[in-house]
């Protein structure tokens, strides 16, 4: 092997289905809408009255609370709902993922890339579908995807990076040979569950990854490619480390 990334006959074999995370993956993390939901959970944590809610009496004890129960079961809500916190979710995802307006706007650079794609592509996030549908439909780039797998599909019970979540994905692609399939992930834990499905795999660093994920430049020898900041902003490397993306 020759370069530190997947290459040889496997990089070039052609891809039939490509499985894009959402945020930090079409948009760059660090433009803010990653916080804002997070700060947004908090406050929700600490304005929600009644039962387990009413102990946490400040945004600063929530983040206390948060920690352990985000670490434990990877989606805030799946944990808040399994730890015994009496909340309407539906009500919770449209509080906590309001206002995204202010961080999207039409990105004509992340369609292009997209189009120029020739396989089918779907979305599979810990985000309600209805949020992840908003902001594909902010960026203009909605139309391009087939499905949106959110955490209805999964109805709260699964969610990255366990195995299940991913079989319950799969199942929906059955025709499709894993090993065809290329999936698009700033988690580091997230892709490398995929990859131990025989997923073809692209790691987006951030500077703002902030999803405690750990790891050392050797442990990005396994993806076959790593960009840094979105898609569309890192497309050439994509394009040099993977070129059966474009395979005819």
């Amino acid at each position: 092997m020759t370069s530190q990334f997947k290459e040889a006959a496997s990089a070039t074999e052609p891809i039939e289905l490509l499985i894009f995370d959402l945020d930090g993956t079409l948009y760059d993390r660090d433009n803010g809408y990653t916080q804002h939901v997070h700060d947004n959970i908090f406050r929700f944590m600490a304005k929600t009255e009644g039962g387990k809610f009413d102990a946490i009496d400040s945004v600063a004890t929530a983040r206390k609370v948060w920690e352990p129960i985000f670490a434990k079961y990877n989606l805030t809500k799946r944990g808040l709902m399994a730890e015994g916190y009496d909340f309407d979710p539906i009500h919770y995802d449209t509080f906590i993922r309001r206002g995204a307006s202010n961080f999207f706007a039409k990105d004509p650079v992340l369609r292009e890339v997209l189009q120029s794609m020739p396989q089918r592509k779907v979305i599979f996030t810990n985000a309600p579908e209805s949020s992840a549908n908003e902001i594909l439909q902010l960026l203009g780039v909605a139309d391009l995807f087939d499905c949106v797998y959110g955490t209805d599909f999964l109805q709260n019970k699964v969610c990255k990076p366990e195995i299940a979540a991913f079989e319950k994905v799969l199942a929906e692609h059955a025709s499709v040979p894993v090993s065809r399939i290329c999936y698009f992930e700033d988690s580091f834990k997230n892709l490398v569950a995929g990859q131990k499905l025989g997923f073809r795999s692209v790691f987006i660093r951030s500077a703002a990854t902030t999803d405690g994920d750990n790891f050392a430049s050797a442990d990005l020898e396994k993806f076959d490619a790593v960009l840094v900041g979105s898609v569309s902003e890192d497309r050439q490397r994509l394009r040099e480390q993977l070129p059966g993306l474009w395979a005819k």
